[in-house]
């Protein structure tokens, strides 16, 4: 049984800031949707038109570590009725202690997975997305295309600048985020109205800035920032004018203090200036991340969406005497090597390969298992080289002329 909207809501959806795509769509909640969102309805800045609007909202998580984790987990509660996750990692011992929407009997799982699986038992009313990419300006449009609301969960700012420049082009607002050691940065951005992320945080390199791997984080400054970052995307599902819209929030815990500016548009600016710069870079295909273990760790990330067959991986994998398969997903297999590589390979073709000494070994294993197992293209895989017709991901690394 399904109760009707009620009367004053037929005439007073309203103006919002950002139209929500698919709204008005669904204008009813059932009785146990009455029941599990009650103490939002009774909310008067919320209500029920709001939770119908929240209902209909499709928000995108970009990252799903101490950030996007708390995220998910509030926008999933509050009923969003569609949550799109994207996440290229498994989940690592060292999370735990700050991404609570894991536990440790889903170590080597795909991150995207199990926040799926566990959003659903929260709350089985929403729509829950698992997308196991790397977000890129190779994927970042499609990725983002039909959101209603980006919610930034990155801790690098490689990918934050690709989510920019894709919710520019698409006009999708871009809810920023960012949190280390005690301290957080907040900002709304909405596109054709407030200053983009490239207009006050552009140009960083990420191999200048420390990480949470070597400087450390506090947990109540990543629940705060997220916190924050949720209210602002529940006012732009809402419409109202979220409040960090052109301002960036300074958060340092150690000395409970917060703090906002006023930020400006930049004439120049490559993004959203009066002359935008077309970007073409697409990045490396296999570049190193924070370490684990004690260990490099390095990524390697395919030109396009493999979709590869868990099952024929898994029967691969099961017949090389070299490996040996700790964790089988429906989104990813994680395995070790006799030689002491921890190796994680997704759905899409991200893989994650832990204790390795050089790029080069990436590429050797990557071609082993995906390009030579599975047969898969070594030029549509992680060959870097657009032009590149060499049949062999190992023979790129050494003869390819095109790097």
């Amino acid at each position: 049984m399904v109760n009707p909207v009620p009367e004053q809501f037929e005439n007073s959806v309203g103006t919002s800031l950002h139209s929500l795509s698919n709204m008005p769509k669904n204008l009813f909640l059932s009785n146990d949707e009455l029941e599990f969102y009650s103490r939002q309805i009774v909310f008067s800045d919320i209500g029920y038109e709001g939770q119908i609007r929240l209902k209909n909202a499709k928000v995108c998580i970009v990252g799903l570590g101490g950030l996007g984790s708390p995220a998910a987990l509030q926008l999933a509660a509050m009923g969003v009725g569609h949550v799109r996750l994207v996440d290229h990692d498994v989940v690592e011992t060292s999370n735990l202690q700050r991404q609570y929407i894991y536990s440790i009997k889903y170590l080597g799982y795909p991150k995207v997975e199990v926040a799926a699986r566990r959003l659903k038992e929260l709350n089985p009313n929403i729509d829950v997305e698992p997308i196991p990419l790397s977000l890129s300006y190779r994927n970042a449009d499609e990725i983002i295309e039909g959101m209603d609301v980006i919610i930034d969960g990155f801790d690098r700012m490689g990918p934050r600048y690709a989510v920019n420049r894709a919710c520019q082009k698409l006009k999708v607002p871009y809810v920023y985020g960012g949190a280390i050691m005690n301290f957080g940065n907040v900002s709304t951005i909405i596109p054709g109205e407030t200053p983009c992320l490239e207009c006050f945080q552009g140009g960083i390199d990420d191999t200048t800035l420390p990480t949470c791997a070597t400087v450390g984080v506090h947990p109540s400054i990543l629940n705060i920032v997220a916190s924050i970052e949720v209210s602002e995307a529940l006012r732009i599902i809402l419409g109202k004018k979220p409040l960090l819209a052109g301002k960036l929030l300074y958060c340092d815990i150690s000395e409970m203090s917060f703090e906002s500016i006023n930020l400006s548009r930049v004439e120049n600016c490559p993004v959203c200036g009066s002359n935008p710069v077309k970007f073409e870079n697409e990045g490396e295909s296999v570049f190193e991340v924070c370490g684990r273990e004690g260990g490099r760790t390095f990524l390697a990330v395919p030109r396009r969406n493999l979709n590869l067959n868990m099952d024929k991986l898994f029967h691969l994998l099961s017949g090389l005497k070299d490996f040996n398969v700790e964790v089988k997903a429906d989104l990813g297999i994680t395995f070790t090597s006799r030689s002491g590589e921890r190796i994680s390979i997704l759905k899409s073709g991200v893989m994650i390969i832990t204790n390795v000494r050089s790029k080069e070994e990436v590429y050797y294993l990557y071609d082993e298992i995906v390009v030579n197992g599975l047969g898969v293209s070594a030029c549509e895989s992680i060959c870097e080289a657009e032009h590149c017709r060499v049949p062999s991901a190992r023979r790129i690394v050494t003869n390819c002329p095109f790097l």
